[in-house]
């Protein structure tokens, strides 16, 4: 329908005047499919029977969107930025960028031939031709201890409004930046993070998945079906006092007592101790034939081989891949059969059917050749960006922008997970994890234990 500015009145499809909205003849029409002349509207549009409450919310949000474009916007162009931490090495942060600078110059040459095709149009002003947009990207670096991002980020949009934050990263905790975008109502795409921030109620960031806290929740969902232990095992989680330990126990712990569980015992590390063979036989000598969950990286657990040389080993041992990395893979050998690991993304096994679309981007945005979970991610962020803002059809606002990536359709085709699910208030978009061994021999490889677990 085409609305008539400053009119009371609105002009249909077909050419007939009736009424403009209001308050209740909107809620009529969304309930009963009645339009204010009275006329019932077609039977291909759907009712839905809101409460008044919810139907005053909706009112109330489609009243705030603002006929002129967000911040950082205007009828052709949209200004985004990316925000990485001085943590980030220099090769993450190109694989990080790369992909989006091609973005950048993909959007210059699609509102370039959009401007040829407007003498060819019959209008030129369609939502069609309103899809195309020029894009800019600035790069916000934030430097030092995070206390001062807030003011670092305050000064960078300052100096010049985004629409939206895509991307980026931190090898640190996300939560000052989400705050900065929840506060100033930025959208924040999909930034790369194992510590984002947890909450039911946030809006403006969309993450992959909760990260190392959903990791510990996996492990926790896991161990509550599993047939191996009783309610009386008990189960020691062992972890740095660090942001990434703290993330894994958390999750772990929330997870676990809503299993009926009692607390899990733990063990903190100070920065001082040093983990020797001695440490884990006279840990297992304390903790006979119970579960233990090592929230550790690869230096902690260089002497780990000591726990099967022991009378008193552990009935289970857990780990994190993403606290790992690919040192996962020298873990010895005759531990191997009681270690159990978290592994948040598709099994390598089922990965190589799903290349053929990685290597497509690739070659259509002159990509790196070479696969990494980096460069997946932002490959397809970059296409969640480009199909959210062309569905946006010129009117540039921040709120809808999420409403459109919200309504996107679960993806099953990315190479790294093996799905990926929208949906309104959703805010992690990866919502489970494997339970994963590594099998014997001078090469191990990943199998999965356990179906996709999600907490």
């Amino acid at each position: 329908m085409r609305w008539v500015a400053g009119s009371k009145y609105a002009r249909t499809a077909t050419g007939d005047l009736r009424p403009a909205y209001n308050d209740e003849t909107l809620a009529a029409a969304i309930r009963g499919g009645v339009s204010p002349n009275g006329k019932m509207l077609d039977y291909v549009m759907p009712r839905y029977p809101l409460s008044d409450r919810d139907m005053g919310i909706m009112i109330f949000y489609l009243r705030n969107l603002s006929v002129n474009p967000s911040p950082g916007a205007t009828d052709t162009t949209i200004a985004l930025a990316t925000i990485i931490t001085d943590d980030v090495s220099q090769a993450d942060r190109e694989t990080m960028i790369g992909p989006l600078k091609a973005m950048v110059n993909a959007s210059k040459i699609g509102r370039s031939s959009k401007m040829a095709r407007r003498s060819l149009s019959s209008d030129p002003d369609s939502l069609m031709n309103k899809g195309y947009v020029t894009l800019s990207m600035a790069h916000w670096e934030l430097k030092g201890p995070r206390e001062g991002w807030g003011s670092q980020l305050e000064a960078y949009y300052n100096n010049g409004p985004v629409f939206a934050v895509v991307g980026g990263g931190s090898n640190g905790d996300w939560n000052p930046i989400h705050k900065f975008c929840e506060e100033n109502r930025i959208p924040c795409i999909l930034p790369l993070t194992d510590l984002p921030a947890i909450s039911t109620t946030d809006w403006y960031t969309l993450y992959f998945s909760k990260g190392l806290y959903q990791e510990g929740e996996a492990a926790a969902k896991f161990l509550n079906g599993s047939a191996y232990i009783t309610q009386d095992t008990p189960v020691i989680q062992v972890y740095r006092n660090s942001e990434k330990g703290l993330a894994m126990a958390k999750g772990f712990e929330e997870s676990w007592v809503g299993g009926n569980r009692k607390m899990p015992e733990t063990r903190m590390l100070t920065a001082e101790e040093t983990i020797t063979d001695g440490f884990w036989k006279q840990f297992a000598s304390l903790h006979r034939e119970s579960v233990i969950l090592l929230w550790l990286g690869p230096k902690d657990l260089s002497s780990i081989a000591a726990l099967a040389e022991t009378p008193d080993k552990p009935k289970m041992i857990f780990l994190s891949s993403s606290l790992l990395g690919k040192e996962m893979y020298d873990l010895p050998e005759k531990i191997r059969k009681i270690v159990y690991i978290t592994y948040p993304y598709r099994l390598p096994e089922d990965f190589g059917r799903y290349q053929p679309s990685l290597a497509g981007l690739q070659k259509s945005t002159e990509f790196p050749a070479d696969y990494s979970a980096i460069q997946s991610k932002t490959s397809f962020n970059v296409m969640i960006i480009t199909k959210s803002i062309f569905m946006l059809k010129g009117f540039f606002n921040r709120d809808r922008f999420l409403e459109v990536v919200d309504m996107m359709q679960d993806e099953t085709m990315v190479p790294l997970y093996p799905r990926l699910s929208f949906g309104p208030g959703q805010r992690y978009i990866s919502k489970g994890c494997y339970i994963v061994q590594l099998t014997d021999g001078p090469a191990p490889k990943i199998i999965g234990v356990s179906d996709w677990v999600i907490p």
